[in-house]
């Protein structure tokens, strides 16, 4: 079972519908909304619930501001590893020239909740 710790959100309209995203990262796009952010790239949060609308409000865990947050995982994933996002908002292991979002809190395969902690982003060198 994965746990979430000190989780902050923030409600913000959705893009679309996000009923189908919960506990996938998440990015604001060029009008405020929250969206699946690109493959490989930077997202501000995970969402925490099932937002089914354009303009429905949904509930982001904010990375900056969060202990540990649950992500489906896309992939294996090993305790430690450095993660990044799929385009589906899914969690990967980071490679070299993507976006660091969190590190992996214990291990999982793909379609598992995985745990992670938040970190400073950054490009993986």
């Amino acid at each position: 079972m994965a746990l979430q710790e000190g989780v902050r959100s923030m409600s913000l309209p959705a893009a679309g519908d996000l009923s189908a995203s919960q506990f996938c990262f998440m990015n604001i796009d060029a009008a405020g909304r929250i969206a699946l952010p690109s493959a490989n790239g930077d997202a501000v949060g995970v969402l925490q619930d099932k937002p089914d609308a354009i303009d429905r409000a949904g509930e982001v865990g904010m990375l900056e501001a969060s202990l540990r947050l649950k992500v489906i995982a896309a992939g294996t994933i090993t305790a430690g590893n450095k993660i990044k996002t799929d385009a589906a908002g899914k969690a990967l292991v980071a490679t070299t020239g993507t976006h660091v979002l969190a590190t992996a809190l214990k291990s999982a395969v793909a379609g598992d909740l995985v745990e992670i902690t938040p970190g400073a982003r950054h490009i993986l060198a």
